[in-house]
């Protein structure tokens, strides 16, 4: 005898399954990308993943190279980390070249750095729709979005 399921039941045992997956992506709290894909829960833990380093980024982090923090008013990177969203000078997280982020208490011009559809992406802004480009074409030329 063959179990046949109806459409509603093999409907509900799909959620269910899905519902009893460890792995979930996070929404943002606060100043985070949301459909940022970087930040998941995975077994009730946050994790995020970083942006991959360039070549040139690579080389100078091997060599040693410290990366200033961004100065007062210029474009920042917005880029999540563990310890939240950061605004960086460059386009990868650095202990030196990143601060906390200040969304909401100082204007500067910000790009965003997110995962989105498997890719990581450089955005102009948060908002839906907004342009973005494939991080993997470097450092987007133009201003990101004044926030």
């Amino acid at each position: 005898m063959k179990l046949q399921l109806q459409p509603a039941a093999a409907g509900l045992l799909a959620l269910l399954a899905a519902l009893a997956s460890p792995v979930v992506r996070a929404e943002p709290a606060g100043a985070a990308f949301p459909g940022n894909e970087a930040v998941r829960i995975v077994n009730g833990k946050r994790v995020v993943e970083e942006p991959p380093l360039t070549a040139a980024a690579k080389r100078f982090v091997a060599d040693g190279g410290k990366t200033m923090p961004p100065a007062p008013g210029s474009e920042v990177f917005m880029i999540e980390g563990a310890k939240g969203v950061m605004e960086c000078r460059g386009v990868f997280l650095s202990t030196t070249g990143c601060l906390p982020s200040s969304l909401g208490q100082s204007k500067r011009s910000r790009f965003w750095t997110v995962k989105v559809n498997g890719t990581w992406q450089h955005c102009e802004s948060r908002a839906p729709g907004a342009k973005c480009e494939p991080a993997s074409a470097g450092v987007p030329g133009g201003m990101g979005t004044v926030e």
